[in-house]
C-alpha cells in the first residue's frame, strides 16, 4: 500500500473530550509506515506543559507543529478571546499554506470551524478533508456558510447517533458514526469515609456544575461530598458557584479540585460520578465510569440517554431536587447487591460498543485505506 501523509489539527493536545479521543487516534496509527502529522495550534496551558512535553516524546513516529496561539489561556469571553482567536486562525492558516508548498498531503482531519474556513485551500490541493464532529452537530450547522463548507469536505464523521443525524437532517450529508474509544484500565478502588460524588467536566456553563452545587441542600441526610475536577474555562461561573456554595452553607460538603493530573486517583475513592451537562458528544465520562465499576447518573439529554443503560440514572439538567433524589437512590442501591447489577451491566455495554480495537479499524481505514 503506498505511503500516505495525513494532517490532524487540535487546538491543543490536553483540552477536552474531543482532544482525548484525537490522542487515542493519534496512538492507534502512530505505529503504521504512514506519516502523521499534528499541528497544534495553541501553546497549552500552564498545568498541562508537562504532560504535553511527555506524550510528544512518547510518540517519535508523529511529527508535531507547536504553534503559539493563547486561546486556550485566555478567559473565555469578550473581545480578548476574540482577537486571540483571530490571530490563531491567520497563523494556522500562515503554517497550511507554506506547508503545503512544500509537502505532499494526503488528507486532513479536524473539528473545529476554523478548520473548516480553511477546506477551499485543502480541495485547491487535491487533499482528502475530512471533518469530525465531536458535540451535538448544532454550531456547525447553524449558519449557512458552515453548511455550504461542510458539503465540500470528502468525508463527515461523528462520534454519536445524535449528532450524526442532525448533521444529516440540516445538510442531506450522510454522516458516519464512530464511536469513541476507551482504554480499558484497572482501578483499585480506595477505602474511605462518607459517601465521594465526582463530576469530572471543566468549569464552564455548558458543563452544569450549578445543578449538583444545590442538589446538595437536599441532602442534609447523607454523609456526601461533590468534588468538581476540572480547570476553570469560565471564571464568572466559578464565581456563581463559589457564591452559590456560600449562599447555601454547603461550603464543606464541596470541593473544587481544579485541574487534576492523575484522575484514577480521584475513581478510586468515587462512589457515584455525575454528568450534569446541557451538552455532549459521546459522554466519555459515563464510559470511564462504567469502565472502573462506579455507577454514574446523567442528565435526561439525547447524547447521554444513548449511554445510559438504566434510564432511572437520569435526570432533568435544571431539576436540582431530581438529582438530589437520583443520588439518594444510588446510595441506597450501595448497601445492596443490586449496584453490582447495574455496574456489570454498564460494563458490559462499553466492551461491546467502545473498544479500542474497533476505533482503530474504524480510523486506519477512514485515514489511509
Amino acid at each position: 500500500m503506498e505511503k500516505k501523509t495525513c494532517i490532524l489539527i487540535m487546538p491543543a493536545l490536553f483540552s477536552g473530550g474531543a482532544e482525548k479521543q484525537y490522542r487515542y487516534i493519534m496512538n492507534e496509527v502512530s505505529g503504521s509506515k504512514n506519516r502523521v502529522i499534528v499541528l497544534l495550534l495553541n501553546s497549552p496551558a500552564e498545568s498541562e506543559k508537562e504532560i504535553t512535553e511527555k506524550f510528544i516524546e512518547k510518540h517519535p513516529n508523529i511529527e508535531f507543529y507547536q504553534l503559539d496561539g493563547r486561546v486556550m489561556s485566555t478567559e473565555k469571553k469578550g473581545l480578548t478571546i476574540k482577537y486571540e482567536k483571530l490571530k490563531c486562525f491567520f497563523k494556522q492558516k500562515k503554517w497550511i499554506r507554506k506547508f503545503l508548498r512544500e509537502n505532499k498531503v494526503d488528507i486532513v482531519m479536524f473539528s473545529y470551524v476554523t478548520q473548516l474556513l480553511l477546506v477551499p485551500i485543502f480541495k485547491r490541493y487535491g487533499i482528502k478533508t475530512v471533518f469530525n464532529e465531536r458535540n451535538t452537530g448544532r454550531q456547525i450547522c447553524d449558519k449557512k456558510f458552515k453548511k455550504a463548507l461542510l458539503k465540500k469536505c470528502d468525508r463527515v464523521v461523528a462520534n454519536s447517533k445524535y449528532a450524526a443525524q442532525y448533521v444529516k437532517n440540516a445538510t442531506g450529508i450522510d454522516v458516519a458514526v464512530i464511536n469513541n474509544g476507551i482504554e480499558d484500565k484497572k482501578l483499585e478502588k480506595k477505602e474511605h469515609s462518607g459517601f465521594n460524588v465526582l463530576i469530572p467536566a471543566r468549569i464552564t456553563r455548558v458543563k452544569n456544575q450549578m445543578v449538583a452545587v444545590r442538589a446538595l441542600q437536599y441532602l442534609n441526610d447523607i454523609p456526601i461530598k461533590i468534588y468538581l475536577a476540572g480547570g476553570v474555562e469560565d471564571q464568572g461561573y466559578f464565581d456563581e458557584l463559589q457564591t452559590e456554595s456560600e449562599k447555601l452553607q454547603i461550603l464543606d460538603k464541596i470541593e473544587f479540585c481544579g485541574y487534576v493530573k492523575n484522575m484514577q486517583q480521584l475513581y478510586a475513592m468515587t462512589d457515584l460520578v455525575v454528568l450534569p451537562s446541557y451538552e455532549e458528544g459521546t459522554p466519555n465520562v459515563l464510559l470511564e465510569a462504567y469502565l472502573y465499576g462506579i455507577p454514574a447518573v446523567a442528565s435526561n439529554i439525547p447524547m447521554n440517554r444513548d449511554c445510559v443503560v438504566n434510564s432511572e440514572m437520569l435526570f432533568e439538567p435544571d431539576n436540582a431536587q431530581a438529582l438530589s433524589e437520583r443520588i439518594r437512590y444510588v446510595a441506597r442501591k450501595m448497601k445492596t447487591e443490586d449496584i453490582e447489577d447495574i455496574c456489570e451491566e454498564n460494563l458490559s455495554f462499553v466492551k461491546e460498543n467502545y473498544s479500542m480495537g474497533a476505533l482503530k479499524k474504524r480510523y486506519n481505514t477512514l485515514l489511509f485505506s
